[in-house]
């Protein structure tokens, strides 16, 4: 009596969507518990499947997908998404810091190459990959402006030089001071749009709403040599927070622990010049 129930289960299977492409394997998507991952799809996400859920947070906004680790070193699961009215299928795996964090599948096919190059091509649709390069050049060359908001650990000083604006995104230029003989290789930088509640819950910490934003330009990776001084440009969407949030970028190095850790104020961005 199981046969026919077996029987009817090959039949099912089969007529699943993207079975055609099960005779290549799932792209690999390294993703760590200390930073976010974003895919981007060439239509709306309406369906993200994850095989172990309770090891992964997923978010879906528009046509990306965002990606986190729980833990570390979560067991490596497959991951199915639907956006407009194709199917992606790929597979999650931990790294304690992967080194591409946003992957370009608007063409459905597997994600680029990890490297150490500008990010513009992880923009979103449309946008001007040479232009934003000109206006971070011309930042570069901006003289320092907002020296006082920085923060200084394991003597090393992050601090926010300059910031600009114009109608699609925001452009910041940070000043990093090495105060040690080691060279400080920053790995990658994560940018977090942070919303403080203006409520008190029980009257303990404010509630805090976080939003990653990827950033659209910039270089993957630098170096700041042992006792100098280097500067970092990125550019990011541009957005608009009340005044009770801030931005946080948070950079991490390359094989070492050394972690920095920037709050800029809504207002320093809000009133920012254009570009």
């Amino acid at each position: 009596m199981e046969k026919p129930c077996i029987l009817f289960l090959f039949i099912w299977l089969g007529s699943l969507p993207g079975q055609a492409q099960r005779t290549s394997p799932p792209a690999e998507i390294p993703v760590s518990d200390s930073s976010t991952t974003y895919l981007v799809f060439s239509g709306p996400v309406s369906l993200v499947d994850v095989g172990m859920a309770e090891h992964y947070l997923v978010k879906i906004e528009g046509d990306a997908v965002f990606v986190r680790a729980r833990r570390k070193n979560p067991v490596p699961t497959p991951i199915l998404v639907r956006h407009g009215s194709r199917y992606w299928m790929g597979r999650l795996v931990y790294s304690a810091r992967p080194v591409l964090q946003l992957y370009d599948l608007q063409g459905g096919v597997a994600p680029p190459e990890a490297g150490s190059g500008p990010l513009q091509r992880s923009g979103p649709p449309g946008a001007n990959g040479e232009e934003i390069a000109r206006k971070l050049a011309e930042l570069r060359q901006a003289r320092e402006e907002h020296q006082s908001v920085a923060v200084v650990g394991n003597d090393l000083v992050l601090s926010l030089a300059n910031v600009r604006n114009d109608g699609d995104f925001t452009f910041l230029r940070f000043k990093v001071i090495n105060r040690t003989n080691i060279d400080y290789r920053v790995d990658f930088t994560d940018f977090q749009l942070v919303e403080n509640s203006s409520r008190r819950f029980l009257g303990k910490k404010r509630n805090q709403a976080r939003r990653p934003l990827p950033p659209v330009g910039g270089e993957a990776e630098q170096t700041i040599p042992g006792r100098s001084t280097g500067y970092l440009a990125y550019a990011l969407p541009l957005y608009a927070a009340t005044g009770q949030g801030y931005l946080e970028v948070t950079l991490r190095e390359r094989n070492g622990a050394r972690v920095l850790v920037l709050p800029i104020p809504s207002r320093v961005i809000n009133r920012a010049k254009t570009i």
